[in-house]
C-alpha cells in the first residue's frame, strides 16, 4: 500500500530460472573455451533447445576440483494439439 495515496502498488517481477552443471575437468578441458563449449552443449541438450542457453557464470571450486557452470533455463514451449479437420 502506498503511504501517501492509500492505493495498492502492483509490481511485475520476472524471475529467471537458473540451473547449474558440474564439470569435472579432464585432459581435453584445459582451457576456458573448452569448458564453455562443454557447458553450452550440455545445457542445450538438457533444455532440448535449438540454440545454446546463455552461460551466466563459470567458476572453479578448488576444494572440490570441479567447475560449476550456471546457465539460464529456457521457457518450455507447449506443443499445440493437432487440429481436427472435418471433411
Amino acid at each position: 500500500m502506498h503511504a501517501s495515496t492509500g492505493k495498492a502498488i502492483l509490481y511485475t517481477v520476472i524471475f529467471e530460472v537458473l540451473k547449474a552443471l558440474v564439470i569435472i575437468p579432464n585432459s581435453r578441458t584445459r582451457e576456458v573455451g573448452d569448458l564453455l563449449a562443454v557447458a553450452r552443449a550440455e545445457a542445450r541438450k538438457r533444455e532440448h533447445a535449438e540454440k545454446n542457453p546463455p552461460i551466466r557464470s563459470l567458476r572453479f571450486l578448488p576444494e572440490l576440483g570441479v567447475y560449476v557452470a550456471v546457465y539460464e533455463a529456457q521457457e518450455k514451449q507447449k506443443a499445440k494439439a493437432p487440429e481436427k479437420v472435418e471433411d
